[in-house]
């Protein structure tokens, strides 16, 4: 491992595996990667759109994901900031789709690496091919199937 500590921010609404492939790709750079989900507040102020899940779910969902040390939630008052002086990551990790782009988190202080972006899937893509409700209709059949199988097996 090269670093101790990494931290990846994003929205992950809705989450998706070219997300799932990163937090691997990072765990491979950092023995520990954490990751920090925007509020509903933020989605809503900075996309101008309600989010897909809310954050609890979006917490929830990484939390299960075995690459992650921990999760957290960024607002306007516990900012990026908050969580570079909390966590003191080594580096900080975003996708290869924001090189060259302006983003808040430089300046902070931290080595910023990015990473390959899985091509042919992103959330805006998943959100404007299905259309949000249709996609919430899906989320609630899955549900219902892990229901159904949590039932089954026991």
């Amino acid at each position: 491992m090269k670093y101790k500590k990494a931290l990846i921010f994003g929205t992950y609404d809705p989450l998706h595996y070219a997300h799932i492939r990163l937090f691997e790709r990072a765990s491979k750079l950092a023995r520990e990667v954490y990751a920090c989900t925007e509020s509903d507040e933020i989605i809503r102020k900075n996309k101008k759109r309600d989010p897909f899940t809310t954050e609890i779910e979006r917490v929830k969902d990484l939390r299960g994901i075995k690459y992650l040390k921990n999760v957290f939630i960024r607002t306007e008052k516990i900012n990026r900031d908050f969580y570079v002086k909390m966590l003191k990551p080594d580096v900080l990790i975003l996708g290869s789709d924001w090189k060259g782009k302006k983003w808040e988190g430089e300046g902070l202080g931290v080595k910023i690496i990015y990473l390959p972006r899985t091509e042919g899937i992103s959330s805006t893509d998943i959100r404007n091919g299905l259309g949000i409700s249709k996609i919430k209709t899906i989320q609630s059949k899955i549900q219902d199937c892990c229901k159904a199988v949590r039932g089954f097996i026991g």
